[in-house]
């Protein structure tokens, strides 16, 4: 089982840097106006995607996988929410242009093998001035065997650090491309990335990716008796730990012209 299958076997909700909590801050920063239209890629098991329809928005969710989609919708359903899920690839999103409000992807871009193709339908889908929020894991400083281990582990092609992850949204037409600044409601234009005190994974705070309790997570009860799983999350902590001061993450944020 790949990293992928095992997250979606566990029925894992919030898989991302951050966890829950750091989704819940954001998106009460940013602020959602009911009627909304925000698209989710790489929805996973739908925990954003709920939270976002529990607050108003009219929400599409998209993720590859079948099994991913299946327990969102269930999750849905359990909550009496009504989203659209569709089946889909960041980098050919089968929808129509021009459409949201915001488009956005919790450590999905960085799966793809062309990030900038991702983030131009991120762009082509977005209403002018609408907004592309996007959580991703970053390096901070480089080491010669971080990102070999990380294609071992996870199976991302690439670990840009944060500058260059704001240059990529750029490249891809986004303008006014920054962080956000966590408790602020603000972004920070002048520095290359989130490092603050708040769950960022800076240099003054811990590396946070433990989420909180999820009361609808479909958990598959096999995949817990399956070595494999076991083995992942044995090497994903020790990884995490192996490499923690070269780790960091935030939401970058970047609006359509």
């Amino acid at each position: 089982m790949n990293y992928h299958e095992i997250i979606a076997a566990v029925g894992e909700g919030s898989a991302h840097p951050g966890g829950y909590q750091g989704t819940v801050d954001f998106i009460q920063s940013v602020g959602i106006v009911p009627g909304m239209r925000v698209l989710e890629v790489g929805c996973g098991t739908g925990r954003t995607a709920c939270l976002l329809a529990q607050l108003g928005a009219q929400v599409t969710a998209m993720d590859q996988s079948v099994i991913m989609l299946e327990k969102a919708e269930r999750r849905a359903q359990q909550q009496q929410l009504q989203i659209e899920w569709i089946q889909g690839d960041i980098t050919a999103i089968p929808l129509r242009s021009d459409t949201y409000d915001a488009v956005i992807a919790e450590s999905v871009t960085v799966f793809a093998a062309d990030p900038v193709k991702a983030f131009r339908e991120y762009h082509r889908v977005l209403r002018k001035g609408g907004e592309a929020w996007d959580r991703e894991l970053y390096r901070t400083q480089p080491h010669p065997a971080l990102e070999r281990e990380m294609r071992e582990l996870y199976g991302n092609p690439h670990l840009p650090d944060a500058a260059a992850w704001m240059r990529m949204m750029q490249d891809a037409g986004f303008r006014s491309v920054r962080p956000w600044v966590p408790g602020t409601g603000a972004d920070d234009s002048e520095n290359p990335g989130p490092n603050t005190t708040q769950g960022q994974g800076g240099k003054n705070s811990s590396f946070d990716w433990q989420n909180a309790w999820d009361p609808h997570r479909f958990l598959d009860l096999e995949a817990l008796q399956d070595p494999a799983v076991r083995t992942f999350f044995k090497e994903n902590e020790a990884f995490l730990q192996r490499y923690r001061n070269h780790l960091s993450h935030g939401v970058f944020i970047a609006e359509k012209y």
